[in-house]
Parts: C-alpha cells; structure tokens; sequence
C-alpha cells in the first residue's frame, strides 16, 4: 500500500499503469490486487478524472482527437471514459478547427515564408494525428490553400491526377 501511495504522489496515475508500476517493483499479485482496491475505495485514483486530465492537455497542445482517444485506451482508461474525456476536451470543435487552432499556435501571428513551411506544417498537423482533410482544410482556411503534392500544386491538397 505504501508502495502505492508513494507511486500516486508523483504523478496521477491510471489503475493499469499504478499495477504496473506495482509489479516492476515486485510486488506480489495478491499485495497489488489489495494496494488497487484500496486506493480505489479511498478514492486517490480514478481513471476518467486521469483521462480528462490528459485529453485535456493533449488537446490543447494540438493532437487530433482520435489520437488522444488512442493513447489513453493505451494507457488503460475504459474506451466510454476516453470518448467522453476527448469529446469534453474538444470543446464540441470539429477536427477542422482543432488542427487550424493547432496550427495558429504553431505560428503565433507570423507569416508562412514559403512552400516548404507549408509543407512542414502540414506534416506538423498530420503528425499530431489530424487527418489529411483536416490538415488540408486548415491550411486553407488558415489562408495557406496551394500545397505540393507529388510535385503538382493542387489547391485542396489532393492529386487531381
């Protein structure tokens, strides 16, 4: 338990990463199934109070939510608690919206200076889990419509060839 306790102080914690922590350390199964079921019922770990937390912070720093959502099924959250921590991180904003916030952020108020930056951007916002159309569609509303695909420009982004 206080192996347990010790672990929580450092940082929030989810129940599968708490049980994994608890193993490393040699923890036996039985020790680990009591320390989890106690600090459960004292209320020092909850998984969808984790996972709003870290949705939130994900979101805000420009990932798409379908990879936020990805990420915490990783980390052990329920898949109905991680849907319903990246739909109240996304604030009711469209994929759309949350890359063109991503990408305003990334640019604090400067101007593109050329193609490459475009496409450095564009990868920037798909690495962050955007889909292609979200990305694309950023970039345009963001003014930023001509981007270089297999060495055509193509307004929407899409090879028309």
């Amino acid at each position: 338990m206080q192996r347990a306790l010790r672990l929580l102080s450092s940082r929030e914690r989810t129940v599968r990463e708490l049980d994994q922590q608890l193993q490393k350390q040699g923890v036996t199964p039985d020790e680990r199934a009591a320390a989890l079921a106690r600090v459960k019922e004292l209320g020092y770990i909850d998984d969808a109070s984790v996972a709003r937390a870290r949705a939130t912070r994900q979101v805000g720093k420009g990932e798409a939510p379908r990879l936020v959502q990805q990420k915490l099924l990783r980390q052990g959250i329920a898949a109905g608690a991680a849907q319903e921590a990246v739909s109240a991180a996304s604030e009711g904003k469209t994929e759309v919206e949350l890359a063109k916030a991503a990408l305003d952020k990334r640019l604090r108020g400067r101007p593109v200076r050329d193609d490459k930056e475009r496409q450095r951007l564009l990868r920037f916002l798909m690495g962050r889990g955007h889909r292609p159309s979200a990305a694309f569609a950023a970039l345009k509303q963001a003014g930023l419509p001509a981007v270089e695909v297999d060495g055509e420009l193509d307004d929407d982004g899409f090879d028309e060839g």
